[in-house]
């Protein structure tokens, strides 16, 4: 018991998943061929193969589908197949073969890698197909205690055509074979079809499927007249409707036996000829101009096909029943006809005798019909009659594959043209149109459906659409200002739904797209009926490209790092604040400002710098971008001697260096400082001494005493840069006075 409970809540689980997996998915994806409970007939190798189709609400570049066995030994798994790639217009179509059984049928849809969409049909056959024909023992009735199939592999066609002769339209729609259900076109309850089907079912382990097309009180007659175009009394002297009984028979296969595939007509008539006294040849020649009629009047597609009759001419007369030899022998003579793919039923003459005297609905004299258990039996003599060598050997008629539709886009885009398959008699579109190609401007959802020059029905799969076809104009929206460092992105999106493709004018395609480079940007969709829209306005993206500092060699003992001066002339930003990174030799040092000063001669070799530079938008504090520099080039590192001055030659490829020492016989000791360049053509001098100087003043004077420039610093420990361009050429006198050290030097300014 305990195992059985674990079973259950695991097989739950497993179901749970899949119904919240595809639940999920669904509006992706949907299945429209097959529906539910459609079972395909099999070859006489148990395989068929099975259209599907059914519709995407976005771009999808594959298309996969799998047949799972509802039950464990009820089928042969089909794994993930692809059944399509690169669908158009909205629509997908493709087939997956199969072996014979009863399947929950799954389809995903991808674009890449990325599954989008995902949906299935709980419940899928690949089987067998029958159509019943004959009068009421055939037909059935209400209320005379038919038994409904137990498997759950047993079906019928729901379409209800008893009194109409609107054979137009039927419908794609089935159901398991419950007892007092409708067999469409006009079978009433089970009757005996739902036992026949839990034995066939048992016999062949397969799915089956039943329509039922027959009429009470008809003769052989009546059918052949029928088929032939005249009006029709039965045996009540009624009036049938036009076409009928014949019209329900060369519906269902002319619209089922396209769609399904059947192996064959399951004829059971014979009581109103034998009540007739109708002799053995009128019956045969009947019967026979029946079948010739059907298969020359459905063409190729169901010339070959298969019928099978049973024996049967029990009729009542005066509270009694009787039998009729010469419909027995009639029956069998066209049985026996060499190639005319008829084979023998059961015979039911001796079943249920004598039969029930009343009929269980109205309490009239009945004698002819089965009741309750009788029926039964009637499905076990059909039953034994259909042999598993019959499967084996009556080739039955195949499924007509799904046909596809063509969608071409109008100019302009506010419609498109679905165009259904060349080459047939008839159209006809679910929203009413006949034409061949319908154009198509708005929401629903639209199915063309063919007939050929026989009337044999052809589907197409149906296009469903979810908006308008007119795709509206993209609004790029960025992720952040436009303005961007050169080593960064931005995000560029436009919200549409997904029925849409969105290609950029950098041919790259998506919603969302990373850019990087400098220009302008525009979108424009394209949806999944191939429709594109006007162009949308542009973005611009602009880049801060940030050039590599240049380092020069500014003291004895010092190097100096100056930004690129690009940097400041970005006009709707500004710099607040650079942070320095350096390198020694090519590899990192700790240290973070504009200006080393370096001391000692284990400091000397070829220094490079970075910068990352922080602008603020001059329209908004909050608006800020920090962006980084390359390295200075190798080839342009300073290759630094402590107590000289490095020289570049620009003249060499690449540039080459000399040294200078310290001039004047200056001596580097903790009193020197220096002031430079000197002569400045600039007006800018730099100062800088050896050691680090605390409660400095600093003074610039001419050489008649006036002093032009002072200022006092806490600490110097870096070189400071002072501004004299706004002095006259000559000769100034700098004087240095701090807490350990007062000297003075000049300086030449000389523009």
């Amino acid at each position: 018991m305990k195992q059985k409970t674990t079973t259950y809540w695991r097989c739950l689980n497993v179901i749970l998943v899949l119904i919240l997996s595809v639940g999920t998915l669904a509006a992706q994806i949907k299945i429209t061929f097959p529906v539910e409970r459609a079972v395909f007939q099999r070859n006489n190798a148990n395989q068929a193969t099975i259209s599907i189709g059914g519709y995407y609400t976005q771009p999808v570049d594959r298309i996969e589908a799998r047949l799972v066995p509802v039950l464990t030994g009820q089928g042969q798994l089909v794994d993930w197949t692809v059944i399509q790639t690169s669908p158009q217009g909205g629509s997908f179509l493709g087939t997956l073969a199969g072996r014979g059984g009863w399947y929950t049928l799954e389809v995903r849809a991808f674009q890449g890698t990325t599954q989008i969409g995902r949906d299935a049909l709980g419940r899928v056959g690949i089987g067998e197909v029958f159509l019943v024909a004959g009068q009421s023992n055939a037909q059935g009735f209400f209320g005379f205690g038919a038994t409904g199939a137990t498997d759950d592999r047993v079906n019928a066609v729901t379409w209800d055509n008893q009194n109409s002769d609107n054979t137009v339209n039927p419908t794609l729609s089935f159901a398991q074979l419950t007892a007092e259900m409708l067999i469409g076109p006009r079978g009433r309850s089970a009757w005996c079809w739902g036992s026949l089907g839990d034995l066939l079912v048992k016999k062949l382990n397969v799915p089956v499927l039943f329509m039922n097309a027959g009429w009470f009180d008809t003769s052989t007659q009546n059918w052949l007249d029928a088929a032939n175009g005249k009006p029709v009394l039965n045996r009540l002297n009624q009036l049938l409707p036009a076409g009928m009984p014949y019209a329900n028979l060369k519906a269902s296969l002319q619209y089922y036996g396209s769609i399904l595939g059947l192996r064959a007509v399951l004829w059971l008539q014979g009581e109103n000829d034998a009540a007739a006294g109708v002799p053995k040849d009128a019956y045969q020649n009947s019967l026979q101009g029946l079948i010739n009629v059907a298969r020359i009047e459905q063409g190729e597609v169901l010339s070959s096909l298969p019928w099978v009759f049973a024996r049967t001419s029990r009729y009542a007369a005066a509270k009694t029943s009787f039998v009729s030899q010469s419909i027995i022998d009639a029956q069998t003579a066209v049985i026996n006809i060499p190639f005319n793919k008829s084979y023998g039923g059961p015979f039911t003459d001796n079943i249920q005798v004598p039969r029930p005297a009343i009929n269980p609905t109205n309490g009239e004299d009945d004698n002819v019909h089965f009741q309750g258990q009788g029926l039964v039996d009637v499905a076990r003599a059909w039953d034994a009659s259909l042999p598993p060598s019959f499967f084996a050997t009556v080739v039955p008629v195949m499924a007509r594959a799904v046909l596809p539709i063509t969608i071409t886009c109008n100019t302009p885009a506010v419609s498109f043209n679905a165009k259904a398959p060349n080459g047939f008699a008839t159209y006809r579109w679910s929203n009413g149109e006949t034409s061949q190609v319908l154009t198509i401007k708005g929401a629903g959802s639209y199915q063309a459906t063919m007939k050929d020059n026989a009337g044999n029905t052809y589907l197409t799969p149906p296009i469903v659409v979810t908006e308008n076809v007119e795709p509206p104009v993209p609004v790029i929206t960025p992720n952040g200002e436009q303005v961007i460092c050169a080593d960064s992105s931005l995000l560029l999106m436009v919200n549409v739904s997904a029925i849409n493709r969105v290609t950029w004018s950098n041919f790259f395609e998506g919603r969302t797209i990373s850019v990087k480079t400098p220009g302008q940007y525009t979108a424009r969709l394209t949806n999944i009926y191939g429709c594109t829209s006007a162009t949308s306005a542009p973005v611009t993206l602009r880049t801060i490209q940030l050039q590599a500092p240049t380092v020069t060699q500014s003291s004895p003992f010092s190097i100096q790092a100056t930004p690129d001066a690009q940097v400041f002339r970005v006009s709707d930003f500004k710099v607040t604040n650079i942070v320095w990174n350096w390198r020694k030799n090519g590899a990192p040092i700790n240290l973070n400002t504009s200006s080393l000063k370096l001391l000692s001669t284990n400091q000397d070799g070829a220094y490079s710098a970075q910068s990352l530079v922080t602008f603020q938008s001059i329209t908004s504090s909050d608006i800020k971008r920090s962006c980084l520099s390359p390295f200075t080039p190798s080839n342009q590192s300073v290759p630094f001697r402590f107590g000289y001055i490095a020289i570049r030659d620009s003249t060499q490829v690449p540039p080459t260096f000399k040294y200078e020492a310290v001039g004047d016989g200056e001596v580097l000791n903790d009193n020197f400082w220096m002031v430079y360049p000197n002569p400045s053509r600039s007006g800018l001098v730099a100062i800088e001494a050896l050691k680090d100087l605390t409660n400095v003043s600093i003074t610039v004077s001419s050489l008649t005493g006036q002093i032009v420039y002072s200022e006092k610093l806490s600490t110097l420990s870096v070189r400071k840069v002072i501004d004299l361009s706004h002095f006259p050429e000559g000769v100034y006198v700098v004087k240095l006075s701090s807490s350990t050290l007062t000297a003075s030097k000049r300086i030449i300014i000389d523009y």
